[in-house]
Order: C-alpha cells, then sequence, then structure tokens
C-alpha cells in the first residue's frame, strides 16, 4: 500500500486539543507494527477530531526527523531512544543540536514489537547461526539499526570476517534467496509474519537462531544492551504459523527489545492526551487490527519505556489510574 493511500487527512481539532497542528507520525515501514499502529489511530483519532497523516522513514531516520520538526511521532526502541541522546549506537555522527531535539521527545506508550529473525532455505546447509560463515546474508535496510547488531551477532559467534552482509530490505532479500543469488536474510516482524508466510510458499525456509549463551556476551556489545533479549519461540508455534512451510526442529530464538511510540515534547498537551484518550478508549479496534497490535495493553502501557511520559500522556494515565 502506497503512501498516498493510507495517509488519512482528518477533520478539524476538537475544542478539547484547540489550535493542535495536524500531526504526522512516522513508522519504520508498510509492513511495520508501529506504521500499522499509526494507520488505525489515524483513523480513531478521526472520531476525535484530530487529524494525523501516516508516512514511512525508518527507525533512525524518522527519529531525525522528528527532532528536526519534520514529523510530530515515531516509534523507537527504548535502548535506541537512548543512543540518540547519548549520541551513540546509530546515532554517534549526530550533531548537537539533533540531540537536544531527541531530548525534548516524550514517550505516549510502551508497544509489544517485532522480533529479528534470520531465515535460510530449509533444504541448505545453514542450520545454526555459525554456519552463516562464509555466506551472504541480508541485514536489513542501508544505515539501520538492524544491520548493526546484526554484524555485533556475527563477531560474537566468530564469523564476522568470512560473512558477506548486505545491507538490504527483507523483500529484495528473500527474492534473492529464491532465486539462489542470497543465503539468508533477517526480516523483522512477528508471527507469523507475511513476508516470510508468503516467501515459505516457494521456498521451504528454516529459522536460525543467534546460540541463546551468547546473551551476556550479546548485551555487552550492544549499546543500552540491558533492554535487549533472546526472544524464545516454541517449535510447536511456529509449524502452527507457517503450516509446516517452515521448518521448525527446535525452538527458535529471535532478537528484540522494548519499543516506544514518541511524540516531540512542543506537541501541545491537549493534543497528546486527545490522542492518547483515543487511542485507549478504542483499544478493541486496535486489537483486531492485527495479531501483532491484540498483544497491545493498557496493562502494559508503561512497561520498559527509556523517556518521561509527555504531560499529555501522563494526564490520561492520572486520570485512569495508571500513574
Amino acid at each position: 500500500m502506497r503512501n498516498a493511500a493510507i495517509a488519512i487527512a482528518l477533520t478539524t481539532v476538537s475544542a478539547g486539543a484547540a489550535g493542535a497542528q495536524e500531526l504526522v507520525f512516522s513508522g519504520v515501514s508498510p509492513t511495520s507494527d508501529d506504521y500499522q499502529l499509526g494507520v488505525v489511530w489515524s483513523g480513531i483519532a478521526r472520531e476525535a477530531g484530530l487529524r494525523m497523516t501516516v508516512v514511512e522513514n525508518g527507525t533512525v531516520a524518522g527519529m531525525r526527523k522528528a527532532a528536526q520538526g519534520e514529523v510530530d511521532i515515531v516509534g523507537v526502541g527504548a535502548p535506541h531512544y537512548l543512543d540518540a541522546v547519548g549520541g551513540t549506537g546509530a546515532y554517534t555522527e549526530d550533531p548537537e543540536a539533533l540531540r537536544e531535539g531527541y531530548r525534548d521527545m516524550k514517550a505516549i506508550l510502551a508497544l509489544p514489537v517485532g522480533m529479528a529473525q534470520y531465515v535460510a532455505p530449509a533444504d541448505g546447509d545453514i542450520r545454526a547461526f555459525a554456519d552463516l560463515a562464509g555466506k551472504t546474508v541480508g541485514i536489513g535496510r542501508p544505515g539501520g539499526n538492524a544491520g548493526r547488531v546484526t554484524q555485533t551477532l556475527f563477531g560474537i559467534h566468530g564469523i564476522a570476517d568470512s560473512v558477506d552482509g548486505q545491507a538490504i530490505e527483507y523483500g529484495p532479500a528473500l527474492e534473492q534467496i529464491a532465486s539462489g543469488t542470497m543465503d539468508a536474510t533477517l526480516v523483522w516482524g512477528s508471527i507469523p509474519t507475511a513476508a516470510i508466510d508468503n516467501a515459505s510458499r516457494a521456498t521451504r525456509l528454516r529459522f536460525v537462531s543467534p546460540d541463546p549463551a551468547t546473551l551476556d556476551a550479546f548485551r555487552e556489545e550492544v549499546s543500552n544492551g540491558q533492554y535487549y533479549v533472546y526472544q524464545r519461540i516454541p517449535a510447536a508455534a511456529i509449524e502452527k504459523a507457517y503450516e509446516g512451510r517452515v521448518v521448525a526442529e527446535e525452538d527458535a530464538y529471535f532478537w528484540t527489545f522494548p519499543y516506544q511510540i514518541m511524540v516531540r515534547g512542543d506537541v501541545d498537551e491537549d493534543t497528546v492526551y486527545a490522542l492518547t484518550k483515543a487511542l485507549w478508549e478504542n483499544i478493541e479496534t486496535v486489537n483486531g487490527a492485527s495479531a501483532a497490535l491484540s498483544l497491545v495493553t493498557l496493562e502494559d502501557a508503561l512497561s520498559s519505556i527509556s523517556a518521561d511520559l509527555h504531560p499529555g500522556a501522563a494526564r490520561y494515565y492520572r486520570e485512569i489510574g495508571r500513574l
């Protein structure tokens, strides 16, 4: 779905959010959980008299655009927000002016997020992460954090010098796997992930997990690593999700981290209050939009957030007894 098709120009701002500007929600990509949330939230916002447009930028570019006032709302991992503020990780080269913009951003809610999954053809010789040695592997969009983390994993598993990591988005990478010109790729998403589901109909796949014993070393190597986990996915869940097209002889492990939806600090309190209220009072609509969004709950709305809440969001959470 193209941006123009999903960008929703809504009605005027309600009296409760008088004077609020039209908001721009920046998601990672049209298949990402945060982007899908933005699309559903835009429709809900219309009923509250708010105007919001959804665009895609990736995480790092979206954060930079928010810091420069080009977008208003953006999703970012809890550890990556700290990277942005501190000038570490993917944000090492950012000037102080951008970091000032990052520091001004505030959180609205925590969002259950997808996971970094590595897939390879099931009939090949790649079964363990170390088997990626000497292979060509897609590591995600150019300049993205997933690529940096993947390179870290290559190093931890002792194969950094032999893997040919290609900065490529996972759609084209899966196409190259089907044509035999790429051996494996990172895919970001939930279970099931549409891209893997579609690719598995032409080529049977298997997940390739990082060694669970490397988690402590992994956390030491990535910035703000205390937020990262290896999420275990039972083999039975994989078999069920993909109806046997993704081979699962054992449980798989995917790396992930808490995610949070951020808003620029200069978006006024009434607007953010109304937006937050609209979301939670229509959470059934959000939960019904996709399997991933079904995991969004008020109980976990404030879990593992690494930034201060926006005053508008905080006002709503206080009203309902969550603060």
